[in-house]
């Protein structure tokens, strides 16, 4: 399993619904993807989204233990 890292505070990305996320639960708490590449997308698919905004926030894909 494979989880997304706010690198900007260290914590973790959730999925709550279709557009709603959070990005600052403890990896408890994160979303977890079965395959890396499907993180990889997704932590993707943030930065982009975040970097529209105008924030600067890098994501990192991590194995969970």
């Amino acid at each position: 399993m494979y989880v997304i890292k706010n690198l900007a505070n260290e914590k973790y990305y959730q999925k709550l619904e279709e557009h709603d996320h959070k990005l600052d639960v403890e990896l408890s708490e994160a979303t977890k993807f079965n395959s890396q590449e499907e993180a990889i997308q997704k932590a993707s698919l943030l930065h982009a989204q975040i970097s529209m905004l105008g924030l600067g926030i890098n994501f990192k894909v991590e194995e969970a233990q």
